[in-house]
């Protein structure tokens, strides 16, 4: 349940639409490097200009929650407006346990937004965004969904919702 907005564009047009519809210019995300596909979400969100801080890794594993949970509760103001990951990163074929990372921002009590990639996984594993606190899924038609390429959507929560009202970039 919940709303779903579409878009004619790839799952970047996606990416770009689910940070420019939530976020402002020198808004902090903080985004995981899980290989090829998350590197470029993160490059974009600086093209944005967002202030992407990026967890690195080796690539050989999803998301580290113990890491994302250090960095969110390092935050004390509250300037990362969101966390960013890819729920299966196409280039390595990690998956991330999100679950996992709903529960370590949960234990914070930081407001940022989760913001997942499903591109590559959406219909080929299992994924619950509504079970697992997701704000914003991004998806595409291409990959796990296995249909022509050129459609892209962003399943948003309430919480994503309202931080649209006050988020200054241009909209897509």
């Amino acid at each position: 349940s919940g709303d779903v907005v579409i878009y004619p564009a790839s799952g970047t047009g996606a990416w770009e639409a689910a940070l420019v519809n939530t976020m402002s210019p020198g808004d902090r995300v903080l985004m995981y490097e899980t290989g090829h596909f998350a590197s470029l979400w993160s490059r974009l969100a600086g093209r944005m200009g967002l202030d992407a801080q990026v967890i690195e890794s080796d690539w050989r594993a999803g998301a580290d929650a113990d890491a994302i949970n250090a960095a969110l509760r390092a935050d004390t103001g509250h300037a990362i407006r969101a966390v960013c990951v890819v729920h299966n990163e196409t280039s390595t074929g990690v998956t991330t346990r999100l679950a996992d990372v709903r529960k370590a921002i949960d234990r914070t009590g930081h407001p940022a937004l989760l913001m997942v990639d499903t591109i590559s996984s959406l219909a080929s594993i299992d994924y619950r965004h509504r079970e697992w606190g997701v704000d914003v899924t991004v998806a595409g038609s291409q990959k796990g969904l296995m249909l022509p390429p050129g459609l892209s959507f962003n399943a948003i929560s309430d919480k994503a919702l309202k931080a649209s009202e006050t988020a200054r970039l241009p909209r897509s």
